[in-house]
This record gives C-alpha cells, structure tokens and sequence, in this order.
C-alpha cells in the first residue's frame, strides 16, 4: 500500500516570501488565496492541496520543488 507523507511546507514558503521582501498579504494576494489559508500554511496548521503549493510556486517565481523539498533542493 502507497502512502503519501504530509509535507510541512511553512518554514521553506516563509523563508521565500521573506527573500522577496513580501508580506503576508501580499504574497496571499499575487497567489489569488485567503490571507487565513497562507497564514495556517506557514504556520503548517495546514496541509496544503498541491493547487495551493502551485499557486504559491508561482507568485514566488519558483518551482513547487522549493516549497515542498529541503531548503537548497530546487
């Protein structure tokens, strides 16, 4: 049987958004999600649906990797 282990993205997307000098809100905005979703998923309150690391991914300029490897991966 194939399980797939959550991935606990908080610390890489907030490292990132910090990188870009973007707020919370900001980046929440460019990512076309609810400022309370990006908040639980930084604070991996949350698991994230892969369409929400995508959306994220992209508002960054990185690929999903980056989000959901070990910092240094992508």
């Amino acid at each position: 049987m194939l399980t797939i282990e959550a991935v606990k993205i908080g610390g890489n997307l907030r490292r990132l958004r910090e990188d870009r000098l973007l707020t919370q809100a900001e980046l929440a905005e460019r990512a076309g999600i609810a400022l309370s979703s990006l908040v639980r998923i930084e604070n991996d309150q949350v698991d994230p649906r892969f369409t929400s690391i995508r959306k994220l991914a992209r508002a960054l300029e990185v690929h999903p990797r980056a989000l959901t490897g070990r910092p240094g991966d992508a």
